[in-house]
Formats: structure tokens, sequence, C-alpha cells
């Protein structure tokens, strides 16, 4: 069992445990490490300033 809160996308619940009530699988609500290296940053900036402007 993990000690950090997850999130259900399916039901928009929050929770402790791995599965949520709805069978589905939970996700960490904490974002990913910042890394200034990050090679493919310059992409999913442009994939998100892309979708953005649908």
């Amino acid at each position: 069992m993990s000690s950090k809160i997850l999130y259900c996308k399916n039901c928009d619940k929050y929770t402790l445990k791995e599965t949520c009530s709805c069978g589905k699988k939970t996700v960490t609500t904490r974002p990913a490490k910042f890394n200034p290296e990050d090679k493919w940053g310059k992409y999913r900036r442009e994939y998100k300033k892309q979708q953005q402007a649908l």
C-alpha cells in the first residue's frame, strides 16, 4: 500500500489504493521531475501549444 495520494481518472476520485472502487488503476498526482537537460521537452511544448490552438 502506498502512502501517497493517488487519483482515478475514470471517476475523478482520490484514494490511497492502487485500484479505485470502480476497478480502474489509479495514477500518482505528483508531476514528473524537472530536468533542465530534457531532450524531449521542446516537442512536448510544441504538442501542447498545438492542442491549445484546436
